[in-house]
């Protein structure tokens, strides 16, 4: 009887179920996606190199002769991907890193930069940059020039890829009444400076942080922290007699013309066309003297406030491929950050038989050790060692305070 009673029960509650309303659901839709792929709402899917056509800007660092080169590959990148992409010089955003850093912390940066390397660490540390190694678009290290990675690795990341180096060398007339070869110790240049009577021995540019390295490592110093003998050398006012100042690059040669000094120093770059007759380079051999090359070296990296990264991406990829280097590197005289291009059939960076062996051996150094470091031992040192540099080549800072600032930095 009652298992009777319990199926009538049953009987009822079935009724009561099939008369409820259509509009109650009685099983819960089961989506085909697994488990933590539940479709994204449409603002948030994130971009795709299909659909991300930009426009995306990139800011370079550079002169009117390279930004005409950058404009031609920025081109050939468009009319291949239908992506809009705008070069704009620095100086739109300010000249130095203080202003580039104060544009970026209001949302008003670019999408890619093509900057000194020295700048990639302190943007990384701000938080600024993205890894570049998040993304499968990158050149192998084994490509790369290892002792140019070293200025854009931070935290166990890479934040930027080299894509060009100029080291910088010194250029004299080598002819019967000059020497034929250069010092190779302090004291044999103090020896040559007393030959020289009153006129002074390097000609460079006061604003040039690389300039000033590439004398103090001339003059056997440690270009990262000069010891306090070079700088009196160098400083005023016993750097008159040293230095002579200029911030006209392209004149160099014309002041060695103009017995105004005895030996130019600038990057490579600078002396690689119309170099006069009668005058020679010399790229110091830093692995015989164990010391670092003096390179300056760009990188290019993707801005962390980029809303297209992938695009951007897609552009550094593209710039820093071997075709695009390549004509670079024939078009603006920089070296290439890329091994590839320093065998000996290569003729990309158009090297004579004088400056094979040279560049070679800088290359093989550069393979195995870092380039200089202007940065006292910080992520974001290079901006003060530029300014102390200038500060004191200019008479605006003593020996003693340019000691005690970077003594302090470096702490």
């Amino acid at each position: 009887m009652k298992r009777k009673n319990y199926w009538f029960l049953f009987a009822i509650l079935l009724l009561s179920l099939t008369s409820l309303s259509p509009s109650f659901e009685f099983t819960r839709h089961i989506g085909s996606d697994p488990p933590g792929k539940e479709p994204v709402p449409p603002s948030q899917t994130p971009d795709t190199p299909e659909s991300d056509l930009g426009p995306i800007q990139i800011a370079v660092q550079m002169d009117d002769a390279e930004l005409d080169t950058l404009h031609q590959m920025n081109e050939q990148f468009m009319e291949k991907t239908g992506a809009e992409v705008e070069i704009i010089p620095m100086e739109t955003l300010g000249s130095s890193e203080e202003s580039l850093i104060q544009k970026m912390s209001l949302g008003e940066g670019p999408d890619v930069l093509f900057i000194d390397s020295h700048w990639i660490k302190s943007l990384a540390v701000k938080g600024f940059l993205r890894p570049i190694d998040a993304s499968q678009a990158v050149v192998p290290d084994s490509q790369l020039l290892g002792g140019l990675l070293s200025s854009v690795q931070w935290n166990g990341y890479q934040w930027g890829i080299p894509f060009d180096m100029d080291p910088y060398v010194l250029a004299w007339q080598a002819d019967e009444e000059t020497v034929s070869e250069l010092p190779s110790s302090r004291k044999s240049w103090q020896d040559f400076k007393k030959s020289m009577g009153k006129k002074p021995v390097f000609v460079l540019d006061p604003e040039d942080p690389y300039a000033f390295a590439a004398a103090v490592s001339a003059l056997s110093g440690d270009p990262a922290r000069p010891d306090k003998e070079i700088l009196r050398m160098l400083a005023p006012p016993a750097g008159a007699s040293w230095l002579k100042l200029t911030d006209d690059v392209a004149a160099l040669m014309e002041e060695i013309e103009g017995d105004n000094a005895s030996v130019a120093i600038a990057a490579y770059s600078v002396f690689r066309r119309d170099f006069p007759e009668g005058y020679r380079l010399w790229l110091p051999d830093y692995s015989k003297e164990k010391r670092k090359p003096v390179v300056r070296s760009r990188s290019v990296a993707v801005t962390s406030q980029s809303e297209s990264s992938q695009l951007a991406m897609a552009w550094v990829s593209e710039m820093t491929s071997k075709e695009m280097e390549r004509k670079w590197a024939e078009s603006t005289g920089k070296l290439p950050a890329l091994s590839d291009f320093y065998s000996i059939t290569d003729s990309a960076i158009n090297r004579s038989e004088s400056w094979k062996e040279s560049l070679d051996r800088l290359r093989s150094l550069l393979e195995r050790e870092e380039a200089v470091k202007l940065d006292f031992g910080r992520g974001d040192g290079f901006l003060m060692y530029s300014r102390l540099v200038s500060d004191l080549l200019n008479g605006h800072m003593t020996v003693e305070e340019f000691r005690e600032q970077y003594k302090v930095s470096s702490k």
